[in-house]
């Protein structure tokens, strides 16, 4: 397992965040970075901060406050703090279908910008939280920011500083201070650190000259570590619809469902030579599914017969070879466990001949809790056959319970990965992510008397509709809505913040990459949510 990031600072109080969330006025400097240009700024040949100004303004991380104009002594406001961050991390604005803040307009130019920072937990929100957007930062703050950003609390037991004004630092900034100070990002001056100071615009640029070239160098160690597959399944879009989600996303592995067993051993073929044409125009990979229709009766009867085994591999096996595919994924379900031994069969004797073709094999399976629906897989085994298996996870709370709940709590996938773990190795896996939610009907008890899955846009437009405010569950890490047409309905929302948490869980952990079930169920927003957590992984912090 690769080594996890450290996560030591101390979760704050809501009252806390509200004091601590941190680069506007109606009209910000950074609202629209001018491209480098070359435009000098006549206010700064005298500021310490000279040559990070210049450096920054030509990234287009910082702007001048009118032409010709820096303002180095003026304040920055925690909204301009925030997006310079965002810039510098190369992150890009999510117009978040929930906001974090109740005090941040979707409307404000900086909503996008506070948004992708909230996602990746640099900074927190719910929507109880305020955020204070235009007032200014203080250095107190900015050092939590900096400390949550490279995710170190410094040198274990009680954060000490050795400032003359460490008395005047806050309780929950201690921390942070001692940290951004031990790796030389906030030095302060004549041994003070002048915590309740707001932040200066030159003070801002020097400190992100230093954090940009921090994370430049960790970059390029981590780079090679990155996953790199981004798997997407084709359902319910037709090749066109399909074609244009992909290009919206990180997706760089098709996984349309073309083929099909069937009790004669013949496989159902679907292929698509259009789909084929462009996945090679676009430098993306197929990996076609093969699936079971859920039917265990079939699946039975091909699994134990090694005629029907051999004539059904032989066909997929010709199938890739003609169509050029890169590889195959097999997503069988309801298998009973009585074929266990002869699954692992199945993909040891696919993966045998899809070896000669240059075929990659993944195989799915659910998390392991014991059930009747997990029997047939051992997980040991499969591994070792297949190139990759690829974890579900979702289906915590499955449609025909009679208990509602999340699809993917959180805490429920971390479970999940962490049993998976216990047989297989992670780089050697795909962790599958809900681009889906429930809609729950309940009854006067609150348990469920129906539920539908529904597109997140879908889900959108309930919340929208909703006279009742999404709410954060700290419990399951999700945000919760409930309405009332003609019956009691509540939903576990699956958006940006709560995918790029479980986003973030599969990185740590080394999976080899993400699968989506499904693409056509994302909403707009959520492809920027989760190439911001690419490309913070990049930045190695």
């Amino acid at each position: 397992m690769s080594s996890k990031r450290s996560r030591c600072l101390t979760r704050l109080t809501l009252a806390a965040t509200t004091a601590i969330t941190i680069f506007t006025t109606s009209t910000s400097y950074l609202a629209a970075p001018a491209a480098a240009s070359g435009v000098a700024f006549q206010d700064i040949s005298h500021s310490y901060a000279y040559q990070s100004i210049i450096s920054l303004h030509a990234k287009g991380i910082l702007t001048g406050t009118q032409p010709g104009y820096f303002s180095p002594k003026k304040a920055v406001t925690r909204a301009e703090w925030v997006t310079a961050l965002d810039r510098m991390l190369s992150l890009e604005p999510v117009k978040a279908a929930v906001a974090s803040y109740r005090d941040v307009s979707k409307q404000a130019w900086y909503y996008g910008w506070i948004e992708a920072a909230s996602q990746l937990d640099i900074v927190q929100g719910g929507t109880s939280a305020t955020f204070q957007p235009n007032s200014p930062v203080t250095r107190q703050e900015a050092a939590l920011m900096i400390a949550r950003l490279i995710r170190s609390s410094g040198e274990s037991g009680e954060a000490t500083s050795s400032f003359t004004d460490a008395d005047e630092i806050a309780d929950w900034a201690l921390e942070a201070v001692t940290t951004v100070n031990r790796y030389g990002f906030m030095k302060g001056e004549n041994n003070h650190f002048r915590p309740a100071s707001s932040l200066t615009r030159e003070e801002t640029a020097s400190m992100l000259e230093r954090l940009l070239t921090y994370s430049t160098q960790h970059a390029r160690q981590t780079i090679s570590a990155t996953p790199s597959i981004r798997l997407g399944w084709q359902y319910d879009q037709t090749v066109q619809q399909f074609e244009s989600t992909v290009l919206q996303s990180n997706i760089n592995t098709l996984s349309p469902r073309w083929f099909f067993l069937n009790e004669t051993g013949t496989i159902s073929n679907y292929t698509n030579s259009s789909l084929i044409t462009w996945s090679k125009q676009h430098q993306k990979k197929i990996w076609a599914m093969v699936g079971n229709r859920s039917n265990s009766t079939m699946t039975h009867q091909i699994l134990s017969s090694a005629a029907l085994r051999s004539q059904t591999i032989t066909q997929l096996a010709n199938a890739v070879s003609v169509h050029g595919l890169d590889g195959l994924v097999i997503d069988f379900e309801n298998v009973d466990g009585q074929d266990r031994s002869n699954l692992t069969l199945f993909i040891q004797q696919l993966k045998a001949k899809l070896k000669s073709l240059n075929g990659v094999l993944a195989i799915c399976v659910s998390p392991d809790y014991g059930t009747d629906w997990t029997a047939a897989f051992d997980y040991k085994q499969l591994g070792a056959a297949a190139d990759y298996m690829i974890l579900m996870g979702y289906d915590e709370h499955w449609g025909g319970s009679s208990i509602p709940g999340s699809v993917s709590s959180l805490p429920w996938l971390r479970e999940s990965v962490r049993r998976f773990e216990q047989t297989a190795d992670p780089s050697k896996a795909i962790l599958a992510l809900p681009l889906f939610t429930r809609n729950w009907t309940l009854n006067a008890s609150g348990q469920s008397v129906a539920s539908s899955d529904i597109s997140l846009d879908e889900q959108n437009q309930l919340v929208s509709r909703s006279s009742s405010k999404p709410k954060w569950n700290e419990d399951v890490q999700q945000y919760t809505v409930s309405y009332k047409d003609t019956q009691l309905h509540k939903l576990w929302l699956e958006e940006g913040r709560s995918l790029t948490l479980k986003y973030q869980l599969g990185q740590e952990e080394g999976f080899a990459g993400f699968a989506y079930w499904y693409p056509g169920g994302a909403s707009s927003d959520l492809w920027s949510s989760i190439k911001n957590a690419d490309r913070f992984l990049q930045r190695g912090l």
